[in-house]
Parts: C-alpha cells; structure tokens; sequence
C-alpha cells in the first residue's frame, strides 16, 4: 500500500509540475454496488462466497490535459463498506472493509456545446482490500477501470461532474515466455475476480 501511495505520489508532483496550467480537480462522490466472488480456503478448496455490500465511496482526482482532447487522470477513491464470507454450510461471517482505489489513466473528451462536455476513458492500477478482523488478510489486486459520463459547467472555472465506473480487480494466473525457430514471446493470463459498478459524480474545478 506504501509503495502504490508513493508512486502514486511521484507521478501528480511530476505531472502537475509539468502542466500546471492545465489542471481540473475533481471531488467524487459514488454509490458502489454490492458485488461477490468464490472464495476458496488455504489448501485452494472451493469454501463460499465473498460478498462486497453497497456503500458510498469517497475521493478525488486531478486532470492534467496533454493533447487531442486527452487528460491523464490520477484518481483515489475510498469505500468504508463491510464484507461477508457466506460458506456451503450456509454459516456467515462478516467483518467491516476498507477498499481504497488508486489509478491512473487517460480520459478522451469531446465539448458537446460551451456547457456540456462528455467523456470516456480506461484506467490502471491497484485496489486494496483491508479487512478490520484480523482473522482475514489485506489483499492487493491490480484494477482496471472503464469510466464515463459528463461535465456540466456552471461557469469557466466550475463544474458539476457525474460519471459511471465498472471497476475490474484481477488476478494474474501465470506469465510465460518462449523461444522457437520463428521467433520467441511471452504471454500473460489474467482472471477478472469481480466486478463492481457505482454511480456518481461530484464537483470539477478549472485552474
């Protein structure tokens, strides 16, 4: 988590130094929904189902604009939720979660008039869940994200954003590379372990 923090750090301080004027805050607001996974226990047995409840989720991001109505977005969002482990024996338990989402990607924007802009985007990076029991592991997945909605502008420096977001946390199933007589390669395999969508929006500011 440290380490995705700091990185995460670098690149704004780099980013905001060399496009400074060129800037749009964005503070977030969304409702997640719930989503659930197979669980399966230390010996890799299927044991139950993970499930994520709906909650709020928190956060902001910063726009920096490069070229051909792209932004790079650097984004962090919180979700205070609560999480159920549901087993075969149909015995639940439960424990408060903390997920903390931390990305960064690029937005494709398109002015529909001098008040409406719309936009749409990928995004990469990491989600970590951290459980309050201790009973269970914080886990860390690399995320990717599909984004989109609009911006409507009140004035020339301040908007109202609202935007939909289908969060994708992985797992990586193994990574290969090979060497034959046309030429060699690699090869990765990935596992969407679930998939969370929310609805929001919140406040841009230009500077």
């Amino acid at each position: 988590m440290k380490v995705v923090a700091t990185i995460f750090a670098i690149c704004l301080v780099m980013t905001t130094s060399a496009f400074a004027q060129k800037i749009e805050l964005n503070a977030l607001t969304n409702y997640m929904f719930g989503a659930s996974t197979d669980y399966y226990n230390s010996n890799g047995s299927y044991y139950g189902e993970v499930y994520i409840a709906p909650s709020a989720v928190y956060g902001g991001a910063i726009d920096v604009d490069m070229r051909n109505n792209v932004m790079l977005e650097l984004q962090y969002m919180y979700q205070p939720t609560t999480g159920q482990i549901r087993n075969a024996g149909l015995n639940t338990a439960q424990t408060d979660l903390a997920n903390h989402f931390i990305q960064i990607g690029g937005l494709f924007n398109r002015d529909v008039n001098d008040k409406v802009t719309v936009f749409g985007g990928l995004m990469f990076g990491a989600e970590v869940f951290s459980p309050s029991s201790q009973k269970y592991e914080t886990v860390t997945r690399f995320l990717g994200s599909l984004t989109g909605g609009a911006k409507i502008w009140i004035n020339d420096k301040i908007g109202i954003r609202l935007n939909a977001n289908l969060n994708m946390p992985m797992i990586f199933g193994g990574v290969g590379f090979y060497v034959g007589t046309g030429g060699g390669g690699y090869g990765a395999t990935a596992l969407v372990q679930l998939l969370q969508f929310s609805l929001g929006g919140g406040l841009v500011f230009k500077l």
